[in-house]
């Protein structure tokens, strides 16, 4: 009774439109008047949840992004990335995707990654003579790449709540994220070429000297992911560091400005505050789960079934897939965590790019609503141009999803095993 009740309030009121980390909490409320458990729970669970010290790199990373995006380094990065391969055959959308490369290493947030690149991206693209729905479709399908390649927000909540190695999690987006990123390349090699000519090839010469001007901010990955590899810093310390480098590095190109940091501060406010909401108020939904073992019977269901893991993780992705085109990422994620904890690194790499493929799903993808807002076209546009992106994406989750080692790789190579 209580289990139904719990299940049927939830999805009324995913229904009638309430937020989802209301949702969770009324539906847990509900859950306990039909059952003997105490409404202390309630509250010590909210409460323990946020207890954790790794939670504080969240807001440490979007405040990191948030610098490096006010600070002038996003434009750097695009311009460093039209030397690169600005002639190559799709042009301008080759730039956009390798500057969401680098971009991803800074802010861990496709979200960040799309309001910052974003503007910059879609407006030389539609200047060149690019349609603006493949822009606004690159600059989206690019966003992806973002909480895949290190650091990753999405990561540090699931390593928090698995007790999975956030280190190895990082380490296990390296593979993953370079072959979204060459995969999207090829599509675009053969899609996008026939809109512009690409630009003349930059000189050897030329790509060293803006390398040199931007080492700084290309750093920024490396740094981080190097502090977290060696031990030399925790996750939440690695966060702090992002900060301290990231102004250091915007105060030495001269670009940060005063004024800046307050609607700076007030966005990581805003940004980490939703987060962190949705962590509390989700908990004792995953909390409830587990207790109704509902985790074991799903295993004893694909144990019997005589698939096994194959099975296991195919319902998995096209669950994640289809949920994700309708909740946030950080409800997902913290809904399902329960039934993934003790499971491998790999799961863990496999179920952020699941849930990162809902940011350019309609009907609420947020990447294809920033996209649409900067490109000013028309909602429908965008969601049919992303749709062939699609492909190079679920390649990628396919191969990573059957092929562990793709994940595993780096971290076997560093330490000689998970």
């Amino acid at each position: 009774m209580a289990l139904a009740a719990l299940f049927i309030s939830f999805t009324i009121l995913m229904l009638l439109g309430a937020p989802v980390a209301l949702a969770m909490g009324v539906a847990s409320m509900i859950y306990m008047f039909f059952s003997d458990i105490p409404a202390t729970v309630l509250i010590f669970s909210m409460v323990d949840s946020l207890g954790g010290i790794t939670l504080l790199a969240i807001p440490f990373f979007v405040l990191a992004g948030e610098i490096m995006n006010s600070g002038g380094v996003t434009k750097r990065i695009f311009e460093f990335a039209n030397l690169l391969v600005g002639h190559v055959r799709g042009g301008l959308a080759h730039v956009n995707i390798v500057s969401s490369m680098f971009f991803a290493g800074i802010s861990g947030s496709a979200v960040a990654d799309t309001a910052g690149l974003g503007r910059i991206e879609i407006r030389a693209m539609t200047e060149a003579g690019y349609p603006k729905p493949f822009s606004a479709a690159v600059t989206a399908a690019s966003s992806c790449i973002g909480p895949i390649i290190p650091p990753s927000i999405l990561m540090v909540l699931y390593g928090t709540m698995t007790d999975v190695s956030i280190p190895a999690l990082f380490l296990g987006g390296l593979i993953p994220g370079v072959m979204l990123g060459v995969f999207m390349m090829v599509y675009v090699y053969f899609a996008g070429g026939h809109y512009v000519s690409p630009g003349k090839r930059a000189s050897l010469r030329d790509i060293l000297r803006s390398a040199r001007r931007n080492i700084l901010p290309l750093l920024t990955p490396v740094v981080i992911l190097a502090g977290l590899v060696f031990g030399l810093v925790t996750p939440t310390e690695a966060g702090v560091v992002a900060v301290v480098y990231a102004l250091a590095v915007s105060v030495v190109l001269g670009d940060l400005r005063l004024r800046n940091l307050a609607p700076m501060l007030t966005e990581t406010l805003v940004t980490s505050t939703q987060i962190l909401f949705i962590l509390a108020m989700s908990t004792l939904f995953g909390w409830l789960v587990t207790t109704e073992r509902i985790p074991e019977t799903l295993s004893a269901i694909f144990a019997g079934s005589g698939y096994g893991e194959i099975a296991f993780l195919a319902t998995i992705n096209v669950l994640l897939l289809i949920l994700g085109a309708f909740m946030s990422l950080t409800s997902i994620l913290i809904i399902f965590t329960p039934t993934l904890i003790g499971m491998a690194t790999s799961l863990g790499v496999v179920v952020v790019l699941n849930l990162t493929v809902g940011l350019i799903t309609p009907p609420v993808g947020w990447a294809l609503y920033i996209v649409t807002e900067i490109a000013e076209i028309r909602f429908a546009e965008t969601a049919r141009a992303i749709l062939p992106f699609l492909i190079p994406i679920l390649l990628v989750l396919l191969l990573i999803t059957y092929v562990p080692a793709l994940v595993l790789f780096p971290t076997e190579l560093l330490f000689g095993g998970g």
